[in-house]
């Protein structure tokens, strides 16, 4: 992660980091998803664990993940997907996003173990606390690993330096708002304060919906996490012609957000 946050810095470029809820409609289907979002530009894939109950994404990830979990999505599977994209040559970074419990009951150690094997390459686990967070992360370090800290629009600056100091990789700065419209003057100054804060690049997930929102985001962090509406955009196309549509949609909308991720 570090290599890879240093060179988008020498390019004026913010990472785009793309969240994909993996097994909906099916593992086959996500992994083309990932295939052709890495051609497209994208930076980084958020493998999205799905979970019964989802705090965070609003409703649009909760039906993805309902989906995925009907169609026998489990964590096996996407460790088993990750590898198989890493034998087609895609150098691009996994995060594992999940809830603690689909980690728990697989077993910490074990899925640690398979992840690294499998070519992941950190975890984000969005339910564990920082003050619980040092023995996933101790874990995680075992096997060359990076834990993902998540920090929230509520995070004072200092307990964003407190969080940042408990990962590695990056940090992930979230907002509550599932999707927004626009960018106000004073979200862009805060993204400021907490990249300040931090000790780890910042990567910002505030529910934007356009090219030009991420655009804006990507002046002021480091990196730029495009969750539902990436999510949305693929779903719709689904819906409305299939997977080859899907797919092509889905890589038209990567590289015009990869395109957003330059500075200058």
């Amino acid at each position: 992660m570090k290599n890879l946050f240093e060179n988008l810095k020498k390019r004026n470029r913010a990472a785009l980091i793309l969240y994909v809820s993996c097994g909906d409609p099916s593992i086959e289907f996500s992994e083309k998803l990932i295939e052709r979002a890495c051609e497209a530009g994208a930076d980084i894939i958020e493998l999205g664990v799905p979970f019964s109950d989802p705090m965070t994404g609003g409703k649009t990830i909760q039906a993805s993940s309902a989906k995925a979990i009907a169609n026998g999505c489990t964590l096996r599977k996407i460790i088993d997907m990750a590898s198989r994209l890493r034998a087609k040559g895609i150098e691009q970074k996994f995060v594992v996003f999940s809830y603690y419990n689909p980690i728990f009951k697989y077993g910490v150690e074990r899925a640690a173990k398979e992840c690294a094997e499998a070519g992941i390459n950190s975890w984000q686990i969005v339910d564990v606390p920082m003050e619980e967070s040092v023995e996933v992360s101790s874990v995680l370090n075992k096997y060359g690993m990076d834990f993902i800290p998540l920090a929230t629009t509520t995070s004072s600056p200092e307990r964003v330096h407190e969080i940042s100091e408990c990962g590695s990789g990056f940090i992930y700065y979230a907002d509550a708002t599932d999707s927004r419209d626009s960018l106000p003057e004073s979200v862009l100054k805060q993204m400021q304060k907490m990249r300040e804060a931090s000790v780890l690049p910042v990567g910002a997930g505030f529910g934007f919906s356009s090219e030009s929102m991420a655009n804006q985001a990507a002046k002021c962090a480091d990196a730029v996490v495009v969750v539902n509406k990436f999510v949305e955009v693929v779903n719709n196309a689904l819906e409305a012609n299939g997977e080859d549509f899907a797919l092509d949609t889905a890589s038209e909308f990567v590289k015009k957000y990869s395109l957003a991720m330059q500075r200058d």
